[in-house]
């Protein structure tokens, strides 16, 4: 796992310990590294603890890293790793705080609590509802009520009404403290064994969502498995409908088999190289400093003698200087002059002192690749081969920006549009699914699908994107003051606009727009030419 990766962990460790609403901090912790030890194989010291709690959820990790499959795709995927550790610490305080606060026994903790701040004037008239009570609810064998009767009864007989002495008082609240505490030890039990029922019910449903969302991962890794780098971990959805596992792979197989396509798909990928940029970084440090620093005005340890007239701190020799009148002017002079032999005492303190500084470093890196934009015509002249490959390359194409990390927009174009935007791939793929499965119609008009791509080079997403269409480009025009902007993206934006012709019969006043042109002749199964850039037209 990588250090941010296992970083981001440890901070969500880190708060379930110190936040969790389940079990106590150290109990809290030992689950957790029973936790890490079950995912990430680390060491693990068994701990037998004396809380049913505890073993439950214990249990409830070992049932879920135990599913076929869960751990080997979260060794193999950092994000998705990620997603299974919050959605278990989600599932684990979630499951804790719906069991615990929706339990049949509330009235009977409430009555439980109610009797134990009962007073004794209360206690000695309304003593026989409690037993009444817990012989209702409890048999002789858990709690015996004539054994307490007997003890109430010899205290308070009926009609005594003064207060019980001071040992028959304290005797009293042992007895009241005992009954109570039995009580309350057989409602513990009962609310545990029916949070422990529902744990399991609990467990059960959320293990058999696990099991459903691995296969849907397994399944798809077995066909595209780069979407898998970048799919959520949501529980609350399947990742695709039925039908679009079925179409996926029906594509993913053609573009297996033809290995003219996957060339394509990779020069296509290829349109712009990673560019260097020099990137300036600023660290603000603060140094801290420790020092022990001498303070005279403290006066906590005696350091030495010196001369002074502080009198509060003579030594016994300078004192008996006043005990004798011949040598009383001698003290008094040695005052005047500040002569006197005194303690010296002396304190050390530790003070802290912090300096800021800032560093400034430049570093050379490589900026990620541009996203793509993606025009597909959808028209009834693509109808066919050229349908069938036009829907490939747009599957392949989406595998490679996906591949690498690059965003990807999908505009499919007849006399109007249907775009996609994969910047969240996770719901994106039964939309990708819907595009393979649709069947093309209508004339075409390239205009709208212009105007779209160039709003898209307006936006903070897709600035530095490259622009691809796909076509027979068998289409009479494009509006003048769209190939004017086309054109502006080009020569101030940097943008690069790329087609690829899937017919010999392209009109190509249209081709010569783009920057660089491809063609890929449908009729002859593995043809691939790349024409120079600014070629007027295709050529034979």
């Amino acid at each position: 796992m990588k250090p941010d990766n296992d970083q981001r962990m440890q901070e969500e460790f880190d708060r379930f310990i110190e936040f969790g609403t389940i079990l106590d901090r150290t109990t809290r912790k030992y689950l957790v590294e029973y936790f890490r030890h079950r995912l990430e194989g680390r060491d693990y010291e068994p701990r037998e603890l004396n809380d049913q709690y505890f073993s439950y959820f214990r249990n409830a990790l070992d049932h879920i890293f135990g599913i076929n499959g869960l751990l080997d795709i979260a060794r193999s995927n950092q994000k998705i790793t990620e997603f299974i550790v919050l959605d278990v610490l989600h599932w684990l305080r979630k499951t804790a705080d719906k069991v615990q606060k929706d339990h049949p026994f509330k009235k009977e903790v409430d009555r439980l609590e109610g009797w134990g701040v009962t007073p004794e004037h209360v206690f000695r008239t309304r003593y026989p509802f409690l037993l009444q009570f817990l012989g209702s609810n409890y048999v002789p064998e858990e709690i015996d009520p004539r054994f307490y009767k007997q003890k109430f009864q010899a205290w308070f007989p009926e009609g005594k009404t003064e207060p019980l002495a001071h040992e028959a008082k304290q005797e009293f609240e042992f007895i009241v403290t005992d009954l109570l505490s039995q009580w309350d030890a057989l409602l513990q039990a009962k609310i545990l064994e029916f949070q422990l029922t529902k744990f399991k019910e609990e467990e059960d449903t959320y293990l058999e969502l696990l099991e459903s969302k691995v296969q849907e991962y397994q399944k798809l890794m077995s066909i595209i498995s780069p979407f898998t780098d970048y799919l959520a971990w949501d529980m609350s959805r399947e990742l695709w409908e039925d039908s679009s596992f079925d179409i996926l792979k029906k594509y993913d197989d053609l573009l297996q088999n033809e290995e003219s396509v996957r060339k394509l798909a990779d020069m296509l990928g290829d349109l712009r190289e990673a560019e260097i940029e020099m990137e300036e970084e600023t660290f603000e440090k603060t140094i801290i400093r420790q020092e022990w620093k001498v303070d005279e005005e403290s006066r906590a340890e005696i350091v030495g003698v010196h001369e002074s007239k502080d009198l509060s701190n003579l030594i016994s020799s300078e004192v008996g200087l006043l005990s004798d009148g011949a040598t009383e002017s001698l003290f008094l002079k040695k005052y005047v002059d500040e002569h006197l032999l005194t303690f010296r005492y002396e304190d050390r303190r530790l003070v802290r002192s912090e300096d800021q500084e800032i560093e400034v470093n430049n570093r050379i890196r490589q900026k990620e690749k541009g996203p793509f934009i993606i025009c597909v015509d959808t028209s009834l002249s693509m109808e066919g081969t050229p349908e069938l490959i036009a829907k490939v390359l747009t599957l392949a194409i989406l595998k490679r920006a996906i591949q690498d990390s690059r965003r990807a927009y999908l505009i499919n174009f007849s006399i109007g549009i249907q775009t996609i935007d994969l910047y969240d791939i996770a719901n994106s793929i039964d939309e990708v699914a819907n595009f393979l499965r649709m069947s093309f119609h209508g004339g075409t008009d390239a205009t709208q699908a212009f105007q779209e791509a160039l709003r898209q080079l307006r936006t903070h997403d897709y600035e530095d994107a490259d622009v691809l269409m796909i076509s027979d480009f068998i289409m009479y025009k494009i509006a003048p003051d769209i190939l004017a902007e086309v054109r502006h993206f080009q020569q101030y934006k940097g943008t690069e606009f790329h087609s690829l012709a899937l017919s010999d019969e392209a009109n190509s006043n249209i081709l010569r727009r783009f920057d660089t042109n491809w063609v890929y002749d449908p009729e002859e199964r593995g043809v691939i030419r790349e024409l120079t850039r600014g070629l007027g037209e295709i050529t034979a």
